[in-house]
């Protein structure tokens, strides 16, 4: 998908109260989540900036509350997660794989919550500095 119907999509969920996002199954909850941002180390010298946007699938809206009573613990480990992720598969030259950063912030988001069903990446770029 273009990065310009990416940002539209997200500009679209955005617009959205968060726990009202229904998916095709009925009820499920998506909660966008503050822009991500992590240095690119490349032999401990910076080599840019990933920046990632993403949401929080949860299967229950109810479930998809405890996001904003959690959410500083839920940054921490994207952040964390986000760390480790740029470090091992990010370069400012390279296609970011999103399945795979996908499945990384899902682990540390279910580590803190275990209700997400799984994180979503609306926008994912590397940027050079």
């Amino acid at each position: 998908m273009p990065r310009a119907a990416r940002s539209l999509v997200f500009a679209l969920l955005s617009l959205l109260p968060a726990p009202a996002l229904a998916s095709e199954g009925g009820a499920a909850s998506v909660v966008p989540v503050a822009e991500l941002r992590v240095p690119i180390l490349d032999a401990g010298r910076f080599a840019g900036t990933l920046r990632v946007q993403s949401a929080l699938d949860y299967a229950d809206p109810a479930e998809s509350k405890s996001a904003t009573e959690r959410a500083p613990e839920l940054r921490a480990a994207a952040l964390a997660a986000g760390l480790e992720f740029a470090r091992l598969h990010v370069s400012a030259l390279t296609p970011i794989d999103a399945a795979l950063l996908s499945q990384a912030l899902t682990r540390a988001a279910r580590s803190i919550d275990p209700h997400v069903r799984r994180v979503l990446i609306l926008d994912v770029s590397a940027r050079q500095p």
